[in-house]
């Protein structure tokens, strides 16, 4: 969506300027990082069918399926794990998720520790991966090498400009992306009944 794309280049711009030197320093983005790959629980396309309902089934890159149950309910940043892991530019494949869904087990499940979960999803948007990846045959982003890249990490004091200037684009984005939601699932009850 046009606006959410505009809303979330507001809010890189904010990023990069705050935090210019980020991708320098001697901590460790894995010192800023929950990880929950350990709750991941992968369904087959055959047990998928089985639960068909309304939840999200993510993969690496997208929503494999809707089914009719959840595991994380909130705001996560997935970044995946393996298969297609980067773009052409060397940036990772992230998906920004709130509400309830549930991951399978090509995607990193992170969440921010101490820091917000959007100041991690712009400090990966604007940090190149290509270093990290191994795997001839099936690119990859360990948990290991994902945790050591280092950084520079914000003081309380940014943290809390940070957040004052970008809360709003991001509840705005959330907003958006929920109302598109919702016109997608009217749209396909309407055609449901008519066609």
């Amino acid at each position: 969506m046009l606006q959410n794309d505009n809303l979330l280049d507001v809010a890189q711009l904010i990023f990069n300027s705050m935090f210019p030197n980020v991708n320098y320093g001697t901590q460790t983005i894995g010192e800023l990082t929950r990880n929950f790959d350990k709750l991941r629980k992968p369904l087959s396309k055959k047990q998928r069918i089985e639960i068909q309902g309304n939840y999200r089934y993510i993969g690496a890159t997208s929503v494999n399926d809707y089914i009719s149950k959840y595991n994380f309910d909130g705001i996560y940043l997935l970044l995946a794990e393996d298969g297609s892991v980067q773009d052409n530019n060397g940036f990772p494949i992230l998906q920004y998720v709130f509400g309830k869904f549930w991951p399978n087990n090509h995607t990193h499940v992170l969440q921010g520790n101490n820091i917000s979960t959007e100041w991690l999803y712009l400090f990966f948007r604007q940090h190149k991966v290509s270093e990290l990846v191994t795997g001839a045959v099936q690119p990859k982003i360990s948990q290991s090498n994902l945790n050591k890249i280092s950084i520079t990490a914000p003081t309380e004091e940014e943290k809390e400009i940070f957040s004052t200037r970008t809360d709003n684009i991001f509840s705005l984005i959330r907003q958006n992306e929920l109302q598109n939601t919702n016109l997608l699932m009217l749209k396909n009850l309407l055609l449901s009944k008519y066609f």
